[in-house]
């Protein structure tokens, strides 16, 4: 699409190179396992050194977006507040809602899609989410009704075509606008 890409090994720390899938139990618990494992603080400062290694790629244009899914959702918004990005992008994001505290900080823009019916951040935590951060000039929220977590995962029990299409299409439009 015309970015440069790096996939960081966030749980380097903890079990590096794993790869999971949805579609087991198996690995269903062990991403359980590794997430309660996981050290956000030190996941945002792997993020800021992925970007303060991308801002020197010879060919690249030095601004830097992330993107993120579920963990990496609720990392996309800590970028925005916690790190230089220059735009960041969180799909169906765990545990905002425990940590809208920090979201007078945000000082890039974000973009976050709520799944409506995810389990994992219930309509009660999207109300939280968006009372929060939907004032804030620098966010923007998109709902999909009927779409449970994972529904952008190619593949995954919750794919949706649709709806993951919709989403990817304003992904790469706020990309474009905020890094070309």
């Amino acid at each position: 699409r015309g970015f440069f890409a790096l996939v960081p090994d966030l749980f380097w720390r903890i079990q590096p190179g794993v790869q999971l899938s949805d579609k087991s139990d198996a690995d269903s618990k062990q991403a359980f396992g590794l997430l309660q494992k996981f050290d956000i603080a030190k996941g945002v400062e792997d993020i800021q050194a992925s970007i303060s290694f991308l801002r020197a790629i010879k060919g690249a244009t030095g601004k830097v977006g992330t993107l993120g899914y579920c963990l990496g959702g609720q990392l996309a918004y800590l970028t925005a507040i916690r790190t230089d990005s220059d735009a960041s992008v969180g799909y169906y994001g765990i545990r905002i809602q425990d940590q809208l505290d920090e979201a007078k900080n945000i000082s890039h823009p974000l973009v976050l899609h709520i799944a409506e019916a995810d389990e994992f951040t219930p309509p009660p935590a999207q109300k939280k989410i968006n009372e929060a951060l939907k004032p804030n000039p620098k966010v923007t929220i998109y709902s999909y009704p009927l779409m449970d977590h994972a529904f952008a995962r190619v593949g995954g029990k919750h794919y949706d075509k649709a709806n993951a299409d919709l989403a990817n299409v304003r992904s790469q439009t706020f990309f474009r606008q905020h890094l070309s």
